[in-house]
């Protein structure tokens, strides 16, 4: 049986490149849980600006290093064993941005 992961808990995880080729550690943000998968989004410090790009208030509070910024454009869905480490979560006005910012831009 597999752990249960809420949204808002952020992991360490290998993230995939784009390419699908390689893959390098990172933070992650758990949106959904999916019995044994998770829909993941990379979180990174690298600054963006773009509609789907949540910086993360509270980043030392969540775990992070560095001033972060939640992705919504790089989401993978990923068997729950490649989450490495959980070191933290996001406060509830950073949930509440990431929860914004999706439901005002994602819709099918």
């Amino acid at each position: 049986m597999t752990s249960t992961l809420k949204l808002g808990d952020i992991h360490i995880c290998s993230f995939p490149f784009t390419s699908g080729q390689f893959s390098k550690p990172h933070p992650v943000l758990v949106l959904l849980d999916l019995e044994e998968d998770c829909l993941i989004a990379r979180i990174t410090s690298v600054p963006h600006i773009g509609l789907l790009d949540v910086p993360v208030t509270r980043w030392h509070e969540a775990g992070l290093e560095k001033p972060s910024v939640v992705r919504l454009t790089r989401l993978v869905t990923a068997e729950k064993t490649l989450l490495k480490l959980k070191i933290g979560e996001l406060s509830s006005v950073g949930l509440q941005s990431v929860r914004m910012a999706w439901n005002q831009h994602l819709r099918l």
